[in-house]
């Protein structure tokens, strides 16, 4: 729906329950803004959540709510070396953008495989082109 509707408020809520019932959830959107709305709704309820998120874009965020949802930020090069389930700290809940979850960090860092995705929430999907997170195939002629 447009903007208003209340999707973000729809979106939350559902991961609150989700999160009772100890699904796994990923809610991934198109931009890195819309991702930080659905973070600031998720605090602002209390919920356990982080965003994953690359490095070149958590560098260039400078707006005063990021600095109350820093804590919940892993960055993608924190991927590298590091324990994903010490970075992911209990979490059930993680954000990111479709571009970052289609990134080859987290297949190295096998996030997949460490947080199963039980749940895909997308927001903003009739903003994606599907091309762009396709695989390319060789194919032999």
């Amino acid at each position: 729906g447009p903007p208003g509707t209340g999707r973000r408020t729809v979106v939350t809520k559902a991961a609150q329950l989700w999160r009772k019932g100890r699904s796994l959830v990923y809610i991934a959107a198109q931009s890195n803004i819309a991702v930080k709305n659905i973070a600031e709704k998720l605090f602002k309820k209390g919920v356990n959540f982080k965003i994953i998120e690359s490095k070149e874009f958590h560098f260039g965020w400078h707006e005063h709510s990021y600095i109350e949802i820093e804590t919940c930020v892993i960055r993608s090069d924190m991927l590298d070396g590091q324990s994903l389930d010490r970075l992911l700290g209990g979490s059930e809940i993680i954000l990111t953008t479709l571009r970052m979850l289609s990134n080859l960090v987290l297949d190295k860092a096998e996030a997949l495989f460490t947080i199963p995705m039980e749940k895909l929430v997308i927001d903003e999907a009739s903003q994606i082109n599907v091309f762009e997170y396709m695989v390319r195939i060789p194919i032999r002629v």
